[in-house]
C-alpha cells in the first residue's frame, strides 16, 4: 500500500492537468498513488489523462474517478478520498506543477512532526518570482488569507507552524481527517480549506509550513480572476466558515475588526468591481443555509479541544503591518 494518495481534480483542464501529472510523475519520492477525479468534463482533458495513464506508464498506481457532473473542488476531492488507500492524503490543483522534491519534503515534515495534521507548501505564481501562498493565515477580521501573497519568493523560508494550508498543494494526515472530517461539500469551491483549517485547529491539530515543498501555480486558471463564480463562492463561503467555526467569545472580541473587514469587503466587491447583485445574492443564500450551518456548528463545538484564547493567539491581528500592506495593495491594485 502506498504511503501517499495524491488527488487531482480535473474539470475542463485540457493541457493543465496533463502538465501537472508529468511533474508529479517526476517526483523524487516514489511511494504514492495518483487519483484523478474528473468532474464531468466535456473537453479533451479526460482523453489526455487516460492516455497518460496508459501510454506514459507511470510508476505509480493510477486511478481515474469519473463523476457525471461538476461537484466542485470540494465534491471532487471527497470522491477522491473515497478511492484513496494511504495514511497521507495529498491534494494538488490541476493548474500546478510541483518541484521534484515537493512530496518528499511534505512527507518528511509530516513524519517528523506527529502533532501536525496538515503540511502546507510554498506556492509560487507560475513563471514569476512572486509568492502565491506561504501557508494560510486567519485574521482577526474573521477571514482567511494567503500568507506572503504578492511577496518575493525568497521570503518565508523558515519551516514553522502556521494557521493552515492552501488546499491547492497540501498534505493531510488521514488520522486527522477521520477525526474531524474532510471538505464540506456545501462549499463547492473556495474557502473549503479555510473551513478545514479551522476545524483542525479547534480539534487540537497543528499545521506545518514546509518552505522546501515548492509548487508553481497558474493562479485562477480554472475559474478565472474576479469571475462571477469566484466572487459568489468567496462571499458566501467566508460566512459559512464563520458561522460554523468561530466561538462566540472570539466573535465578540473581534467584532470591531470584523465590522471594518465587512465594510471593506462590501466596498471592494460591490463598488470597486460592481458586483452588488452578486454580493446580495451570496449573502441571502447564507441566510437560506443558516439552519444547516448552525447544525454543523454544534457538532464542531462539541469536538472543540483548545481554548478560545489559544485560537485567538494564533490568529493574525488586522493591525499587523504586513497584513495591512498586503490587503491595501490588493484593494487598490487588484
Amino acid at each position: 500500500m502506498p504511503r501517499v494518495s495524491v488527488i487531482i481534480v480535473n474539470y475542463e483542464g485540457q493541457d493543465l492537468t496533463l502538465n501537472c501529472l508529468k511533474a508529479l510523475d517526476a517526483q523524487s519520492f516514489e511511494d504514492f498513488e495518483i487519483i484523478v477525479v474528473d468532474n464531468g468534463s466535456s473537453d479533451n482533458s479526460l482523453e489526455e489523462i487516460r492516455e497518460f495513464g496508459e501510454s506514459e506508464n507511470p510508476a505509480h498506481l493510477f486511478t481515474v474517478v469519473l463523476l457525471t457532473n461538476n461537484t466542485g473542488f470540494a465534491g471532487g476531492n471527497l470522491a477522491g478520498l473515497d478511492a484513496a488507500k494511504s495514511e497521507y492524503i495529498a491534494l494538488l490543483n490541476n493548474d500546478t506543477e510541483p518541484d521534484k522534491d515537493w512530496l518528499y519534503n511534505l512527507v518528511t515534515g509530516m513524519d517528523t512532526n506527529p502533532d501536525a495534521g496538515i503540511c502546507a507548501s510554498k506556492l509560487i505564481i507560475y513563471g514569476t518570482d512572486v509568492i502565491d501562498s506561504a501557508g494560510d493565515g486567519y485574521a482577526t477580521s474573521l477571514k482567511g488569507y494567503k500568507r506572503g501573497e504578492g511577496e518575493d519568493k525568497g521570503k518565508y523560508d523558515e519551516q514553522e507552524y502556521v494557521f493552515g494550508a492552501c488546499a491547492g498543494a497540501t498534505l493531510y494526515r488521514r488520522k486527522m481527517l477521520e477525526e474531524i472530517g474532510f471538505f464540506d461539500d456545501d462549499f463547492f469551491l473556495i474557502h473549503e480549506d479555510t473551513d478545514l483549517n479551522l476545524r483542525a485547529q479547534l480539534a487540537g491539530w497543528k499545521a506545518l509550513y514546509v518552505p522546501a515543498a515548492v509548487v508553481h501555480h497558474k493562479v485562477r486558471s480554472s475559474i478565472g480572476h474576479m469571475s462571477d463564480m469566484a466572487v459568489y463562492y468567496t462571499l458566501r463561503n467566508s460566512e459559512f466558515v464563520r458561522i460554523k467555526n468561530i466561538p462566540c467569545s472570539i466573535f465578540l472580541r473581534c467584532l470591531p475588526e470584523f465590522i471594518i473587514g465587512t465594510i471593506t469587503e462590501f466596498l471592494y466587491f460591490a463598488f470597486k468591481h460592481r458586483k452588488l447583485k452578486l454580493y446580495i445574492k451570496a449573502k441571502l443564500d447564507v441566510l437560506r443555509s443558516l439552519s444547516k450551518m448552525l447544525k454543523k456548528r454544534r457538532t464542531i463545538m462539541k469536538n472543540k479541544k483548545v481554548s478560545s484564547k489559544y485560537l485567538y493567539n494564533i490568529m493574525t491581528p488586522v493591525w499587523n503591518k504586513e497584513f495591512i500592506t498586503q490587503k491595501a495593495q490588493k484593494f487598490f491594485k487588484d
